[in-house]
């Protein structure tokens, strides 16, 4: 009999996507670490219960936050009685490890340099878990995002004796601690490889794959359960395929298990996939829960509806406004900003695998700079579309730039994109250093 509930799973999210040090924030990240939240607590997905899943991006990210994330996460599974707890860590941002010492730090939001003085030590936070012991313990690790610290030779920790790279091999072993009857860590690449962006910048490639397993696709025998064995292995299969398929690079993830092979979620609330089953889509939310009410052919809403005009169920008539698809909640009169927003955005892909000059590796970077960027604007208070439409409309015209092979252009548009960056510094602080990093990235390709 399926269960409809993983009741003994603890899951502590930690996604630094913004930082007191706007060069270094990765807003990307804050789309993983909610994704990964909303898969888990589903009731028809993982069907971890929503009081044991804790997420931070963000300020909430901060050094007190995540040792306060760890204390709660501590708590959770010492109340546990079960001896059958699961925990799960997940921490996405940017990780350096000490050129002195070896010794692997995690970057939270409030840094301040000397930027040694308030790094977290990937250790000292297993030790936390360990000293409750839970019988199991998954560590996700994606550390070395692309496109996130500087370019090529630009990194702002190369001066303080730290080095941007994913969790090395030694750095693993410690951050598993491997004690326990099961223990096992996943990193997204490699120490000298990056994590990518996927080209549609919806998601990570390595978040993506990870949904899936989480979904039923490294399942698909009717199993009940998530295995930890078959989530990684899932995982290292799907995201070298899909980095070389997207850009002809290398991305290779990294797991270590030690002990038992144990359930990290259920599949489908613990109904599995049955034969011919179609399995979920990671880039489409898990359907909406509630009561299901059969209303003989006529509507049903189950949530709140705020309507501005008329609403009419029987003839969907509105009165007010009606906006499908923007990624902004909107007031007022935008004349169409947001979808022009769109427009240009979805070329600027193209535009970057156009470019006559620079590698593979290059253009993954770049993508991973504009869905940084992307992720500011729509992080914009909706008041600022204007100038996001401008900001948006910069950076199609310099992607084309670059597709032209235009240097001149090149240097039109980056001032002109830089510029138009400027004015919404004070709404969202990493704008400007992101759209300093995308002009010197193209720049580079260019090889200006």
């Amino acid at each position: 009999m399926a269960k409809d509930k993983f009741t003994n799973g603890y899951a502590l999210i930690i996604g630094v996507s913004d930082n007191l040090i706007p060069s270094y924030a990765l807003p990307t990240v804050a789309r993983d670490a909610a994704a990964l939240q909303k898969v888990l607590i589903h009731p028809r997905r993982c069907a971890y219960e929503p009081d044991n899943v804790r997420l931070l991006t963000g300020a909430e990210a901060t050094g007190d936050g995540i040792r306060a994330g760890l204390s709660w996460l501590k708590a959770k599974i010492a109340a546990d009685r079960s001896d059958n707890a699961t925990a799960v860590l997940f921490y996405s941002g940017h990780g350096v490890q000490n050129e002195e010492d070896n010794s692997y730090y995690l970057l939270p939001y409030d840094l301040k340099r000397p930027i040694i003085d308030s790094l977290l030590r990937a250790s000292d936070m297993a030790a936390e878990i360990e000293m409750v012991r839970p019988r199991r313990l998954l560590v996700i690790l994606d550390c070395c995002h692309a496109g996130g610290m500087g370019i090529k030779g630009d990194n702002p920790v190369a001066n303080e004796g730290l080095s941007n790279v994913a969790a090395p091999a030694e750095a693993r072993s410690v951050v598993a601690l491997m004690q326990g009857q099961g223990r096992a860590v996943l990193s997204s690449s490699t120490a000298t490889e990056s994590s990518y962006v996927r080209s549609d910048r919806k998601m990570s490639i390595f978040t993506y794959h990870l949904v899936e397993a989480l979904t039923g696709h490294a399942q698909p025998d009717g199993s009940a359960e998530v295995l930890v064995s078959d989530l990684m292995g899932y995982v290292s299969r799907a995201v070298p395929r899909s980095a070389r398929e997207e850009y002809s690079v290398s991305q290779t993830p990294v797991y270590q298990m030690s002990g038992e092979n144990f359930p990290v979620a259920l599949v489908l609330g613990g109904e599995g996939v049955t034969k011919g089953q179609p399995l979920p889509d990671p880039l489409r939310p898990p359907p909406a829960t509630g009561p299901v009410i059969n209303t003989g052919g006529g509507a049903y809403v189950g949530g709140s509806v705020t309507a501005g005009g008329d609403v009419n169920l029987g003839m969907t008539t509105i009165g007010g406004d009606q906006i499908k698809g923007s990624k902004y909640e909107m007031s007022g009169d935008f004349r169409g900003a947001v979808l022009n927003i769109e427009s240009h955005l979805s070329n600027v892909t193209q535009s970057i695998m156009a470019a006559p000059a620079g590698d593979a590796v290059a253009r993954a970077d770049l993508n991973g700079l504009v869905a940084g960027l992307q992720a500011e604007i729509e992080a914009l208070p909706a008041g600022r579309a204007a100038e996001a439409e401008a900001l948006a409309s910069r950076l199609a015209r310099l992607t084309n730039a670059l597709a032209d092979g235009d240097a001149d252009l090149v240097d039109i548009g980056g001032a002109a994109l830089e510029r138009a960056a400027a004015s919404l510094g004070d709404a969202r602080p990493a704008i400007p250093a992101v759209a300093r990093q995308i002009t010197a990235a193209i720049r580079g390709i260019l090889g200006g």
